[in-house]
């Protein structure tokens, strides 16, 4: 994880990095996102014997109406299993994980948001890239609304490591579109995970 948090501080994103630790038996989602509820992808979620579990947040906020835009949130969360061969078969199941068709709520209001769901390489590493992208902002939030937001989530396998990488971006509403913003997000979250695959070694 030392090598990891190093490659978030280059990213230069924020300087409010925190740690925590990932508990065994912590739901794991492929579809779960930041900017929406938990529990709202409605999958079943990802089963796997986890050894161990890290995760790096930054610039964190205790609620979405805090953020200044333009901002980036990031969270990395990496998943030790027992071999190579099981982080294999979590990313593949990861892969081929369905969201909902149907767009939510965001979980800050004021706007809808559409799933999007596809398989890219990072590498030489097939990931689980995961969007959420904004749909429809609510007539009576139109005027009020200070940013956009934009996520995206990689979910791959680096030997035995589970990694997932997520970036959400907030912008302000007149100088993207929508589509502009979740892009930024993918993005960020590609270059963090491009870094982690070429330059933390694989573990066995």
């Amino acid at each position: 994880m030392a090598t990891i948090r190093q490659l978030v501080e280059r990213a230069d994103v924020g300087d409010d990095i925190r740690e925590r630790t990932i508990e065994v038996g912590e739901p794991y989602e492929p579809c779960d996102l930041l900017i929406a509820d938990p529990g709202r992808s409605n999958g079943g979620g990802l089963e796997f014997d986890q050894v161990w579990g890290a995760g790096l947040e930054v610039n964190p906020v205790g609620i979405f109406a805090d953020v200044q835009p333009p901002t980036t949130l990031l969270n990395v969360t990496v998943i030790g299993l027992r071999d190579a061969s099981a982080a294999a078969a979590a990313a593949r199941t990861a892969r081929i994980a369905r969201c909902p068709s149907k767009d939510f709520r965001l979980n800050i209001g004021m706007a809808t948001a559409r799933w999007g769901a596809r398989t890219m390489t990072i590498g030489s590493t097939s990931a689980r890239l995961t969007t959420a992208t904004v749909s429809r902002v609510n007539p009576e939030s139109a005027e009020g609304m200070p940013f956009l937001p934009g996520n995206a989530r990689l979910i791959f396998a680096h030997g035995s490591l589970l990694i997932s990488v997520e970036a959400l971006t907030f912008w302000p509403p007149k100088l993207s579109t929508a589509t502009d913003v979740t892009a930024t997000a993918q993005e960020k979250a590609t270059s963090l995970a491009t870094a982690i695959v070429k330059t933390v070694p694989t573990p066995g």
